[in-house]
């Protein structure tokens, strides 16, 4: 963006935009299973509204997502009975086990979460191979946000969060990850004992077993890997956040959609989760559409992790098709990348990894999308 936003807003006329924005960088894919594709958009609304966000996500692009209940997803917090020992902090080889292969690797001491039903019996595969990070080709730094893709969860708001951080403060995320070179990772995360507390760091030691599309692969059901090195390690660093969030709630299932605030755990947004610091939420239906522009830019320059919630479309398939010919999924969160304050237009990163939105008008962002989360 040509000069500060302060300058921009200083010169700007009401009712004008500055300029500036770029399109969003684009996502290496991964192979998904064969699912044809829609052959028109109506085609692709009916496949949405049968079948929910994963199918289209797999006809459409690589990494699936799901869809969930039509409630505020994304950041609630609920209130529940207190388990004082819900939280530990990991530290230390008790948290360990010798690994059965006898090869100096370890194994969390900790039960592996269990997966989604519809995933019962899939393997777990031990990434020997991973490590937490890799700077991939092109990438400003060895975290970027190119390394998020979404799997088979419904953790849009997990993953779109994972992306806000990345790209606003990609040092937080490394932060987060200690690899103990002995194929377990204390990674850390910023819980809330209630739902009235301050977040504080709580950390949990797990290893580099992830679920896998079957015997022998390489493709995890989740979250996917990122960059590869020249070395060959696997940059794992998106699906280890994921999987410890999973590893609270003993369930990748229990933090997908609506089910993160279930059961007593006190969430109150993404990128809280990963920065410990609060998030705040803006509807749109109350903003001006310069204001909204303003509110995206301000958290860009200021780099402040942001991300945005599209609405649920579900009972109205004329909308529905409109936001899917751009696009717009419904219930599904999205991290912003740039705005062109004179165009009046949003690029958005979809964490699918792929099908991102591209020069969307704001009153075409005011009618999709129901919510700003920024976080800082």
């Amino acid at each position: 963006m040509a000069g500060s936003l302060a300058q921009r807003q200083t010169q700007q006329k009401p009712g004008a935009r500055g300029r500036g924005g770029s399109k969003p960088a684009s996502a290496s894919q991964v192979a998904a299973p064969a699912v044809e594709a829609p052959k028109s958009q109506g085609a692709a609304v009916d496949l949405q509204a049968a079948l929910g966000n994963s199918a289209v996500a797999t006809a459409l692009a690589p990494a699936k997502a799901e869809k969930g209940p039509a409630v505020d997803l994304f950041g609630a917090a609920m209130a529940g009975k207190e388990d004082p020992n819900k939280y530990k902090f990991a530290e230390g080889p008790e948290d360990k086990v010798a690994a059965p292969s006898n090869d100096g690797r370890m194994n969390q001491k900790a039960g592996l979460p269990a997966l989604r039903e519809k995933h019962a019996g899939s393997p777990y595969e031990d990434f020997k191979k991973g490590t937490s990070f890799v700077q991939g080709a092109g990438d400003k730094a060895a975290v970027d946000p190119n390394d998020v893709r979404q799997g088979g969860l419904g953790d849009c708001y997990l993953m779109a969060g994972m992306a806000g951080v990345a790209r606003a403060n990609p040092d937080a995320i490394q932060k987060l990850i200690k690899d103990n070179k002995d194929g377990t990772f204390d990674v850390t995360l910023y819980l809330r004992k209630s739902p009235y507390s301050r977040p504080t760091p709580v950390t949990k030691t797990i290893d580099a077993r992830l679920p896998v599309k079957g015997p022998g692969s390489t493709t995890p059901l989740y979250a996917n890997t990122g960059d590869v090195g020249t070395d060959g390690q696997t940059e794992l660093w998106s699906a280890l956040i994921e999987k410890t969030v999973a590893q609270h709630k003993q369930s990748y299932d229990k933090i997908s959609g609506g089910n993160i605030a279930k059961d007593g755990f006190n969430f109150a947004g993404a990128t809280e989760l990963l920065t410990g610091k609060n998030e705040s939420y803006q509807a749109t239906d109350s903003m001006a559409g310069d204001d909204i522009l303003l509110t995206i830019a301000a958290a860009l320059e200021a780099k402040k992790p942001i991300t945005v919630d599209s609405r649920d479309l579900a009972t109205d398939p004329a909308l529905t098709q409109q936001a899917n010919a751009k696009n717009v999924y419904w219930n599904h969160a999205y991290a912003p990348v740039s705005v062109d304050m004179d165009k009046g237009t949003i690029n958005l990163q979809n964490p699918w990894g792929s099908n991102h939105v591209d020069n969307l008008s704001v009153e075409d962002f005011k009618k999709f999308y129901r919510s700003i989360r920024v976080n800082g």
